[in-house]
This record gives structure tokens, sequence and C-alpha cells, in this order.
């Protein structure tokens, strides 16, 4: 059973995500912007909506616009079915505290050769 701070907490827990096409321009997107309060990373996940070839893969990372990859980078997979998804888990993060003021961006470093478009996930709580 949730109850108090506990359910103040998982009712803010929220997911934003972005697509990126592997194979495109190296693209990047702010994803959040959280003024207010420090947030907690608690997962990324990786789906590829499109068949990844099997070719190398690019950089994906989530940072702050000081650090491009302050909290997590991994290459992209090769060779997966669409809609395969991988989750990384606050072992595979690199740090998971965002400070408040600071911006979240979600960077795709492009030109794969082959194909592959993925959404990038973060699953986050807002600290009180």
């Amino acid at each position: 059973m949730i109850q108090g701070n506990d359910l103040d907490k998982e009712l803010l827990t929220v997911c934003n995500r972005t697509v990126f096409d592997l194979s495109g321009s190296s693209a990047e997107e702010i994803v959040l912007f959280n003024k207010n309060n420090e947030i907690t990373i608690n997962k990324v996940w990786i789906q590829y909506i499109e068949a990844t070839s099997a070719d190398a893969g690019v950089t994906i990372s989530i940072g702050s616009p000081a650090d491009d990859d302050a909290y997590f980078s991994a290459t992209s997979e090769v060779s997966k079915d669409a809609y395969y998804t991988k989750e990384y888990t606050v072992g595979d993060l690199t740090l998971k505290l965002v400070p408040k003021n600071t911006p979240i961006i979600i960077k795709n470093a492009g030109s794969k050769s082959g194909t592959g478009t993925a959404v990038v996930s973060i699953a986050y709580t807002v600290n009180n």
C-alpha cells in the first residue's frame, strides 16, 4: 500500500521521450528543464521502431549543456528487429541526480551507415 510521501513520489514519476533517425544527421533535443526541483533518473529505454542494420551503431547520450554524456551513454544496437527494446537501469547510468535549473539533453551522433530509428525514453522522479 502506498502512503504519505510514497504516494507523492509515485505520482511524480514521469517519462519523457524523443525519436531519432540513427542514419540521419546528428541531432539533439532538450527533453526536460527541471526549473524548481532536482530530479532522479530511474531508467532509460531505447526502443528500435525500425529494424537496425548490421553496420556499426552510433552513440546515444543523455547529458546537460555542460557535459553531453553526464548521465548516460550507449552505442545503438545492431541487427535488431523492429520494436526490440533495451532497458538500462540505475546501475547503467553515469549519474542519476540532476540538479535543478539543469536542462536534460538527449543526443544522437547520427551518420549510421545503415538503417535504424530509435525512441529514447527517460523515466525520472521529481524530488521534493
